[in-house]
Formats: C-alpha cells, structure tokens, sequence
C-alpha cells in the first residue's frame, strides 16, 4: 500500500502568483459561469426534446448527449473550487489534490467520454441517412437507440473501475503542515491497473473518438456534394419522383450539417485535452510532483475551459440551426422573438 501526498513536493516551475491568476480566472471565473450557463442550456434542451415524447431517434439521442454535458458540468464546477490555490493555505483534515483526482477526475472524465460516444453514435446515424436514406429508419429505430445511448452509460461505467476497486482514503501524514490528515492509498497492484487504464481510457477511446467523428463527417460531406453535383448534372425532365426518392430532404439535410457542427466543435474543444494527456504520459516531470506539473495544472485550465465550453454551446447550434427548437424556445421566452 502507497499513499499519495499531493502538496507535499510539488517543485516550482511558474511563478506561483502567474499559475494562481490563470486557475483563479479560467476555472473560478471562466469556467463556473460557462458551467452555471451550460447546465440551464442542457436542461432547456432535455424540456425541449422531451416535448418530442422521445418518439425521434436523433430527439433521443440529443437529451442523451445533454444529461451527459450535465452531469461533466456539475461536476466540473466542484472541480474548478476546489483547484483554486486558495484551497493550499485552508486549514482542512485533507489534501485536496488527491481527493480531488480520486473523487472528481474520473467521474468527469466518465462524462466527457460519454459524451463522446454518443457523439459519434449521432454522427453515425446521420451518415448512415445520407448514405442509404431508404434504409436508416428500419436499422435505427427508436429501441435502438434507447438501447445504445442506455449501453454507452453502462458500459463506460468500467472507466470508473480502477478508482473503485484500487483507492481507498484513510489517515496519512501530511509533511507540508506536520500533521495527520486524510490522503490517498493505492492498493497492491494499482500502479501497473492505472496505466493500463490510462493508455486504454485516456489515450486509445479518446483518439478513436476523433477517428470515428471525422470518418463519419467526411463521409458526410464527401456524399452530400456528390449526390448534390449528381442532381445538378440531371435534368429536369430525366430527374423522375424514383431517383428524388433516394436523396435526403432539407430538413434532413440541416439536421446533418447541425451534427457536423456538433462533432467538430467537440473535437476542436477535446482535442487540445488529449494532446495533453499524451504529453503527461510521455514526460515524467509534468506528472504529479514532478518538476513541470504547476506547467500541467496551467494547461489543464485551459482543457478544462475548453471542455466546459463543449458541454454548453450545443444549445446555441440548435437554436441557430432548427426552426422547431428555436420557435419553442422562443415560445418559453417570449423576449427572444425580436
């Protein structure tokens, strides 16, 4: 059994007062008023689609994506409290960074990679519309996807595993104040359990994720201005009611672009995170106590505010892009008719 003193022997690379101001603005400031902003958005969101009765595949799907923004932003918030310096110098029975990563970290990652996958679920479905739309409605049917949103929470629960099954809390010595305090002990095993689950969880899903987003959206794309050059090239005589019948209507057609918007502000928001995750897992002195981690918690500020922003703007995207979400909105919000 080993335990983890996080504040203990963290070396000095920033000047404390730079790496304070960031963490203070970025995640106090930045980050709980995007969070607090996100949360009501998602919420109206899940009103929003509800009022659909669920009967829509893709309304399923999107309150599916909105609980999981919800539940990374909540969480989120508590992280961004408990990361301000102002925490080092509280007299608490505890060390909060180690608590921090043990109890709130993996929950919040739990999220974004729900998130993440059911992503890519939507950006699958409205590849396979514009691929075989005569097809679509008999291979994604509502069961299906009730069953693959519910599959992606359960499953994704493993990610949770290693926090359950090989950290425990109990009393410690905290060596910075000289005293008892609650830390973090790993069992027997655990180093070799986190890096596996590091490279499987934080480093291999999260890149296919991408992978997957941009070969569905390319294939998007790469359909959508053939098929559109093909009907062009048709004329108006030749075009008969078969071959309008394999196209894709525009209401279908916005539907796809507002998803591809979705994946891309996605990968454009998660990305930066995962690049850091690589980094940390190559450079040994940005890990914990390492020489360069204040550099580490720095640049997680602004990941974390990049992620924070992912989980909140897709009610702008639908409000923006749909009609319908837009005119209820507007409904609920009468002042936002001008």
């Amino acid at each position: 059994m080993s335990s983890e003193n996080s504040t203990t022997n963290l070396q000095v690379f920033l000047n404390p007062d730079v790496l304070h101001f960031f963490l203070t603005f970025n995640l106090m400031i930045c980050g709980n008023v995007i969070g607090v902003l996100g949360i009501l958005g998602n919420v109206l969101n899940i009103a929003n689609f509800a009022k659909d009765r669920m009967e829509d595949t893709v309304s399923i799907t999107l309150s599916a994506l909105a609980v999981s923004d919800v539940g990374a932003l909540v969480v989120q918030m508590f992280i961004n409290v408990l990361s301000n310096s102002f925490w080092t110098d509280v007299d608490h029975p505890f060390l909060t960074m180690s608590i921090l990563s043990a109890l709130l970290v993996y929950p919040r990652e739990y999220f974004v990679r729900v998130s993440g996958f059911i992503t890519v679920f939507a950006s699958f479905e409205r590849c396979l519309c514009v691929v075989a739309p005569l097809k679509v409605k008999r291979i994604i049917t509502r069961n299906v996807a009730i069953t693959v949103n519910t599959s992606i929470f359960i499953v994704l629960l493993l990610y949770l595993y290693p926090t359950i099954a090989f950290i425990y809390f109990d009393w410690g010595v905290d060596s910075r104040r000289n005293r008892s305090a609650i830390v973090v002990f790993y069992r027997d095993n655990a180093e070799s359990v986190f890096t596996v689950s590091y490279a499987v969880a934080d480093l291999f899903l999260p890149y296919c994720t991408f992978f997957f987003l941009i070969l569905s959206n390319t294939v998007i794309v790469t359909t959508l201005k053939s098929k559109s050059k093909w009907r062009q090239s048709v004329t108006g005589s030749s075009f008969s009611h078969d071959s309008n019948k394999g196209m894709i209507s525009t209401k279908e057609k916005k539907l796809v672009v507002m998803l591809v918007k979705i994946s891309t502000i996605f990968i454009g928001c998660l990305f930066p995170q995962s690049a850091l995750f690589t980094a940390v897992g190559l450079v040994r002195e940005m890990k914990l106590n390492g020489l360069y981690f204040d550099l580490t918690r720095m640049v997680y500020s602004f990941t974390f505010l990049l992620e924070t922003i992912n989980c909140s703007v897709n009610i702008i995207v639908y409000y923006s892009m749909s009609s319908k979400f837009r005119k209820r909105i507007q409904s609920w919000f009468p002042s936002l008719r001008s």
